[in-house]
């Protein structure tokens, strides 16, 4: 068996697990399936071939003030993975999300044949230029939620494997804001453990602690908005702040302990479907999400 067999088995199992002891979010869980299980032989292989890209210094008194390590629109775009990752997951999403799976053909038969194509999408979405995106998803024909969705996803890989070279390096230091402290993306989960907790971001998957009890996103002081939660599970939750309206999802101690990371979060996305219906906002790379739905 590869080196990779026993994380996707493991994977496989959790995924099972999960759709036994919660059927609410069968539906939610099931297209994705594929995609963790090719996610992770690709990350693995990305970070052993990540060693040729330049890794910033870390600086204690920037770090101090705030600046990430390597913000999002810095991230080094390498073409040829980019590609590669491309390969690998497009039939993948083709296959697992059949309710997209018109404008996502459309959209990998442009990446096929036209070699800015993959590229110019991706540095559009790094970069958050909401615009142009919308404008390259119109020419082509999709919805632009299609199209941000298949964007994150191809650029989920890359971003996972950065973040895991780079986490290392800022361990240890002081960090209590609201964004990681690696690439400044928003915190797509919260596992709080008192006051405060372990956030993971929402685009590189690193984590980091959070004792404040302000908002994350805008540092709103004192209690948060609406809480969603299924009956039952009442420790797995999704908080939406009543100044800035951002939602996170949280999960309280040690409910769905013992589950890898990306499926455990994969158990809040019916309720953060929820949120997003009632308007609330989401952070916008999280792979679990229609960007800009």
């Amino acid at each position: 068996m590869e080196e990779h067999g026993p994380v996707r088995a493991s994977l496989a199992d959790d995924v099972a697990r999960l759709r036994r002891e919660r059927p609410h979010v069968r539906a939610f869980v099931d297209p994705f399936l594929g995609l963790l299980l090719a996610r992770a032989s690709l990350v693995a292989a990305l970070c052993r071939e990540d060693g040729a890209a330049p890794v910033p210094r870390p600086d204690p008194v920037r770090l101090g003030q705030g600046a990430c390590l390597e913000a999002r629109d810095e991230f080094p775009l390498d073409p040829r993975a980019l590609r590669r990752v491309f390969a690998e997951l497009q039939p993948v999403l083709t296959q697992g999300f059949r309710d997209a799976r018109t404008d996502l053909l459309v959209i990998g038969r442009t990446a096929a044949v036209e070699e800015a194509f993959l590229l110019e999408a991706a540095a559009h979405m790094l970069a958050d230029r909401r615009q142009a995106f919308m404008r390259l998803a119109h020419s082509l024909g999709v919805a632009p939620q299609v199209f941000g969705f298949w964007c994150v996803q191809l650029l989920t890989p890359l971003a996972m494997a950065r973040g895991r070279r780079l986490a290392g390096l800022v361990a240890g230091v002081p960090w209590n804001r609201g964004y990681c402290p690696v690439c400044g993306s928003w915190p797509g989960i919260m596992r709080r453990d008192g006051p405060g907790g372990e956030m993971t971001c929402s685009f590189c998957a690193a984590t980091w602690r959070f004792e404040r009890r302000e908002c994350p996103f805008c540092e709103a002081p004192g209690p948060s908005g609406q809480v969603y939660a299924v009956p039952g599970f009442d420790a797995e939750q999704v908080v939406a702040c009543r100044r800035c309206n951002h939602y996170l999802a949280r999960i309280e101690g040690e409910s769905l302990a013992g589950y890898a990371p990306e499926v455990a979060a994969l158990a809040l996305a019916p309720l953060e479907l929820l949120a997003r219906q009632h308007g609330h906002s989401p952070a916008t790379m999280d792979w679990r999400q229609m960007a800009w739905a």
